[in-house]
């Protein structure tokens, strides 16, 4: 069913880099060749890193180091890999996994006490990398990253392309390691929309149509997204800036959604959801979302390219055998695509920094991150490791071919976390039926007196 297509994970990932690192154009294509790996991958089967020249991967067995770990597609796929780095190291490792939402929240308060519990953990630069940076939370790799006692060499940190190293680096300090790339993308029954007659919704309008169309109100609802405030947030700004919206005022970290296009853009979202999505979606996150569009319970779902796995690997039958992917819809203001990443760092308040480097490098390392790719279906960065024949090849177009025109999918603002809950807020009076404009308004006057007060 699924045509082989394979796509340098890296080159393309730096397409989307570049538009928030802004002079990193020059780095798409890293100068040095990939190192090969230690043990080369010949099949689906991949490896963990071994010793090479010389290298002591047991050099502090015996410690145990704590990992906090979002509820996400990479840890499922990486947790159960854990056991090899056990073997190869000797490093014990607790692993604590928590929904995103609470996830966030235990890593701030420990990171705000100065724990020394906790050693590494998941980070997302477009959400606090630079109010972590700021308060001297995170690490800095690079000293490690550049010891030969403490990386072997075939790490090949080239290999990540020069610009989405750059795009993790504050203050000359290289503050983690990527290990996820995501677009946002439309999911699709090619059944439902073809029994309906009806082609795959190019733009925002085609998509309000076909859900008038197809929409059952006792029966597979026709659209569904993130509601559940702060966790719409990432997934509204597509449509945002598809009306011609954007977060902020051209060169400020003044808000800008409650524009004209930005009420629009906030209107139609809601309407969506109110109109033609399960009841309940004011409060669902993709952790309540993903699982109904799995079971055939919705027709088209907007949301992060990473959960095909999820959707292959958990999705009913009529759903799987009836799968498509397109990019997101444009709109009257623009055809822009965005994007998130998911990155691993490590606390400047590890006791155990040296064990937690090696967990890091072994997780970020060219085998790991093609066994992941390969057995986890979740795209990371690394030049060197290929889509494989278990990506479909219009996930492949809809993923690559958005990257070009990809935009955070965040305010690049200081207090992200912050201002993610009012304009949540926002998004939850909207789906409600309040006033749009005036939940906006509320919002932007919060948004501008909470960066401010950041400032």
């Amino acid at each position: 069913m699924f045509q082989k297509h394979s796509v340098r994970i890296a080159a393309v990932a730096v397409v989307a880099i570049t538009l928030v690192a802004g002079s990193a154009t020059a780095a798409t294509k890293a100068k040095k060749k990939p190192v090969k790996p230690t043990t080369t991958v010949a099949t689906k089967q991949a490896t963990t890193p071994t010793t090479v020249a010389g290298f002591d991967w047991k050099k502090y067995q015996g410690e145990k180091i704590r990992v906090v770990l979002n509820q996400h597609p990479w840890q499922q796929a990486i947790e159960p890999m854990i056991g090899d780095f056990e073997k190869l190291t000797g490093i014990k490792v607790e692993v604590e996994k928590l929904p995103e939402e609470q996830f966030r929240q235990r890593v701030q308060v420990e990171l705000t006490a100065g724990s020394k519990d906790l050693d590494v953990f998941m980070t997302s630069i477009l959400n606090e990398g630079a109010k972590f940076s700021k308060n001297g939370w995170y690490a800095d790799l690079r000293p490690f990253l550049d010891n030969p006692k403490l990386t072997s060499p075939d790490y090949n940190v080239a290999d990540f392309g020069q610009g989405l190293i750059r795009s993790h680096t504050y203050n000359k300090k290289l503050v983690a390691l990527p290990i996820q790339l995501e677009t946002q993308m439309l999911y699709y029954r090619k059944d439902i929309l073809a029994k309906a007659k009806l082609k795959v919704p190019a733009t925002l309008e085609d998509l309000e149509n076909a859900a008038i169309k197809i929409d059952d109100p006792d029966g597979t609802r026709a659209f569904l997204s993130r509601g559940k405030g702060r966790a719409a947030v990432t997934q509204i700004s597509s449509y945002l800036y598809n009306f011609g919206g954007s977060w902020t005022k051209e060169g400020t970290n003044q808000a800008a959604f409650n524009s004209w296009a930005g009420i629009k853009a906030f209107d139609y979202y809601t309407r969506m959801l109110r109109s033609y999505a399960p009841k309940g979606a004011a409060n669902m996150s993709w952790e309540e979302a993903l699982p109904l569009f799995q079971k055939g319970k919705v027709a088209m779902y907007t949301d992060a390219s990473t959960f095909l796995p999820k959707i292959l690997d958990g999705g009913a039958p009529e759903v799987v055998n009836n799968l498509g992917f397109a990019p997101m819809p444009s709109g009257p203001g623009g055809n822009d695509q965005t994007f998130f990443g998911w990155a691993i760092g490590m606390s400047s308040f590890s006791k155990k920094q040296d064990a937690s480097w090696l967990f890091i490098q072994w997780a970020t390392s060219p085998q790991i991150v093609e066994r992941v790719t390969l057995e986890g279906k979740v795209a990371g960065g690394r030049a060197s490791v290929k889509f494989g024949d278990a990506f479909p090849a219009d996930w492949v177009k809809a993923f690559t071919s958005s990257l070009p025109t990809a935009r955070p999918q965040l305010p690049t603002v200081i207090p992200v976390s912050e201002v993610r809950d009012v304009i949540g807020a926002a998004i939850v009076k909207g789906i409600e039926g309040g006033d749009m404009k005036k939940a906006l308004d509320q919002a932007a006057n919060e948004f501008d007196s909470i960066v401010a007060n950041a400032s």
